[in-house]
């Protein structure tokens, strides 16, 4: 498994703290202030490791979470279903965001990704037929397959570390409520994976990939 950029250690760092105010289900305006932080000195010190493109996408990110700290710190008076909205809708932004800087790097390895399936069609006497930009979409869904994935995993991870902590606490596991939400969050995530898998396969039919190929990005998608 490659090594992911700094980029993506943000993207990681990002998603799981908005996972958090989700599961905690925060109700004050100051707990999406500390996760925005949190994220501002995160992305900090990956910036300091990073040059170049990477750099540029992470300083955006840092960007988007000062402006969200600075508007809410003007926002100390919402109710407790407003900040729920607040968190969801922060949480939308923030992948919008992601889903655009990400989708940069897509369109520029869609030529690379077409050579090298054309490269595996030669090897069985075939061609795709189809051009770099016509494959675009299933490089797309191959990328939102693979970022559920890895939403999938910190989750679990997580549900491990929790029931490691209660049995050496405690010598005795109890489903908490904590515990029954992230199984929940996972059972939703592994849902939106299988219906993703068949749009990858669909769309990939579509775009003239056998079988095969449409199986081996799925699979790479699982490992990440």
């Amino acid at each position: 498994m490659a090594e992911k950029n700094k980029f993506e250690e943000v993207v990681d760092y990002v998603e799981l703290k908005f996972t958090e105010l989700k599961m905690l289900a925060s109700e004050t305006v100051e707990d999406e202030i500390k996760a925005l932080q949190d994220v501002v000195k995160f992305s900090q010190r990956k910036l300091e490791q990073s040059s170049g493109e990477i750099r540029e996408k992470i300083q955006q990110v840092i960007d988007f979470a000062e402006e969200k700290i600075e508007q809410l710190q003007a926002k100390t008076d919402l109710s407790s279903d407003e900040v729920k909205q607040l968190t969801a809708s922060l949480a939308e932004q923030m992948d919008e965001l992601i889903d655009e800087l990400r989708q940069s790097d897509v369109m520029k390895k869609v030529g690379d990704v077409a050579k090298t399936v054309g490269d595996l069609l030669g090897t069985i006497g075939k061609k795709v037929g189809k051009s770099a930009s016509e494959l675009s979409r299933t490089i797309a869904l191959r990328t939102d397959l693979s970022r559920l994935n890895s939403k999938r995993r910190e989750l679990i991870i997580r549900i491990g570390e929790l029931v490691h902590k209660r049995l050496s606490e405690t010598g005795s596991l109890v489903l908490t409520e904590e515990l029954l939400k992230l199984s929940k969050e996972v059972e939703k995530l592994e849902k939106e994976i299988k219906a993703k898998k068949e749009e990858l396969k669909r769309v990939g039919k579509e775009e003239n990939l056998t079988e095969e190929q449409i199986n081996t990005m799925i699979k790479e998608a699982d490992q990440g």
